[in-house]
Parts: C-alpha cells; structure tokens; sequence
C-alpha cells in the first residue's frame, strides 16, 4: 500500500512527525510512505501518485484530468475544513473518497475574526505607524472612530464559526444580524441573530464579517456592485476564504470610501509573490494575516491527527469513525457519519 502525502513547499514547511507515526502505527510499518513537495510538474507529479491509494494533503489541486491516471487511489484526506480545490464530482464518478477535518480550529477562527475587526476599528495600524515610524504620540492623528457597542455587526454564514463570533461579538454590544440560508430561526434567535436578507445586511451592517465557506454560488459575492449597496460604509472581515471578494473591486470600494477599511485573512492568491502587487496590501486601513485564523499549537495537532485517522480508519473499511467522508463512501454507512 502506498500513500503519498503531498502539497506545496509552504504546506509541508512543519513537523510531519505525527501524520507518519499514525499512519505507520495503524497500516504496518510496510506501508510505503512518500512525502512529495509539488513544485508544478505535472509530469513529476503524475509519476509520484499514479500507483498511489491514498493521498494526504492540505491544498493540493487534484482535477477531473490529473486523476485520471489515479487507477488505485482510494481515498483524498484533506488536513483541512475546505476541500474546494478538489473536483468532487469526478472523485465520486470515479469512486475516490474524500474525507476532511470539519472541525478543529473554531474557537481560534472566531477569536482572529474579533481580532481583525477590533484592529481595523480601533485603527491599530495607524497607530502602530504613527508611533514606531513618524514617533508621533497622539490618539487624535486620525478621525471617524465608531463605538462598537450599539453598531451592527452583519454576519454572512451561521455555521460553526458565526455562531462562535456571534457569541464573542456579544460580549461587545453588538446588534447582531444574519444572512445564512441554512440557519433556522430559532438557531438564530439563540445567539442573538436576526435573520435578514443579503440586500438587508449590506445596507444595515457597520460591521461584515464572512464566516460562510466558497461555492460556486457565492464566488466573489462582495463585489463593486454589492459594495455599492453598504450605506453605514462597513469594515470587511474575512476569514472564510479569499475568493469570496473581488479584491480589485474591494480595492476601488476603499479608494472610494464606499467602505471604511478591511481585516482579511485570506486572499484570492496567497503566494509570497503575490504580496509585492495585491492592491490591498500596504494600506492603513486594511490588516492582512496569512490564512493564520486557525493557528495554534493545539488546532495544528488536531488538524494533523484527525487527517492521518481519516485516512487510516477509511482504508481500514471503519467508516464510522471517519470525522466526514464528503463522498465516496462504499454503502449505506453515509448515514452515520459525525457532522
């Protein structure tokens, strides 16, 4: 049996110690293990996961075409919650399971969201500049500060992480409000949430935070025209993903001061190279971190343990205690899978 756990330099630059012992431990110490660092040859790629049954990996992109000479692979387990960058429907036409993480970072994503929404309203940034370059000292170096307590804070997604800002946000005196078409009214009235329309949180919301994951569907939903529809002039906060914004137009929507600034976590295109020509990086009123809002030492283990026993428990045939199979599961067990 062979399994390859594959992804770019920056996704492998950690300690794989973990993922090895247990996929050794459970498999057999036969079990032939590649670590391969994908630098864009597809050629070389195609090569290391052709004879390949099980893939480990965190942002690998795997299409329709480069699975196509993947004759015995069995199962993808994506150390992550998003699994956007594999084609499911061709895993499930060629009955390639996909197993991810679900949950293990919720708590640490929902307090950089506060984070980021506490920094860009308070003009930390600013700040920081005005003291540590210019030596100036003094609160009144900038204008338009709000009070958060009282203002409305826009949620678009209630799952997991918007229930979890929801309740810090709380604690601030926020007037919560919610676009989320898979939350249910009394979810909702349980943390405090209205529900509203999109129109109604873009016009209502002094605060939007993107806590939904990327589909097709919403794929640059905030854009120059839903920009154009923010009357209180809001604060951006993204820590879903990157595609969800059309950054130029969110650009263009800070130039025009049609918004007031932006916290993001994530971006369209999150390479090193990048940084040097993103049109929101290097503006006071944005702060930008690099995809860190699930990060620390115990969200990082349990990302990597859950991972390698999906895959483990998924080439054992022990489907329940899979953590979630998104498709590819052999039989009726699909029912009793942990969401």
């Amino acid at each position: 049996m062979k399994i390859v756990i594959c992804d770019q330099k920056k996704f492998l630059n950690r300690d794989l110690e973990l993922e090895i012992a247990i996929i050794k431990k459970e498999l057999g110490a036969q079990t032939e293990l590649c670590i391969y660092e994908d630098q864009g040859d597809t050629d070389e790629r195609m090569q290391m996961l052709h004879d390949a049954d099980a893939i480990l990996t965190s942002y690998l992109e795997l299409s329709d075409k480069a699975m196509n000479s993947m004759h015995k692979l069995k199962v993808i387990s994506i150390e992550s919650t998003g699994y956007n960058f594999v084609d499911t429907e061709a895993t499930a036409q060629r009955g390639i399971a996909i197993t991810a993480v679900e949950e293990y970072c919720t708590q640490e994503v929902a307090d950089h969201a506060m984070a980021l929404m506490l920094a860009v309203a308070r003009n930390l940034k600013h700040y920081q500049k005005q003291i540590e370059s210019k030596h100036r000292f003094d609160y009144n170096s900038i204008s338009g500060m709000f009070r958060l307590e009282g203002s409305v804070l826009g949620l678009i997604g209630m799952g997991k992480i918007g229930r979890a800002v929801a309740k810090r946000a709380a604690g601030f005196g926020l007037k919560m409000i919610a676009y989320s078409p898979s939350c249910s009214q009394e979810t909702a009235r349980k943390y405090g949430v209205t529900l509203v329309s999109f129109d109604e949180l873009l016009e209502r919301s002094k605060i939007i935070a993107l806590t939904t994951s990327l589909t097709p569907k919403n794929q640059g939903m905030l854009n120059h025209s839903t920009f154009t529809k923010m009357i209180q002039k809001p604060i951006i906060i993204n820590v879903s993903r990157g595609g969800l914004i059309v950054e130029n137009d969110l650009a263009q929507a800070l130039d025009e001061r049609l918004v007031s600034g932006a916290g993001l976590d994530v971006l369209e295109n999150e390479t090193d190279e990048e940084t040097t020509r993103n049109p929101l990086i290097g503006r006071e009123n944005v702060v930008i971190t690099p995809h860190s809002a699930f990060y620390s030492d115990t969200a990082l283990y349990e990302c990597q343990r859950i991972a390698a026993e999906n895959l483990v428990f998924y080439l054992r045939g022990e489907y329940d205690n899979v953590f979630k199979i998104v498709n590819g599961l052999p039989h009726e067990k699909a029912s009793n899978q942990k969401v």
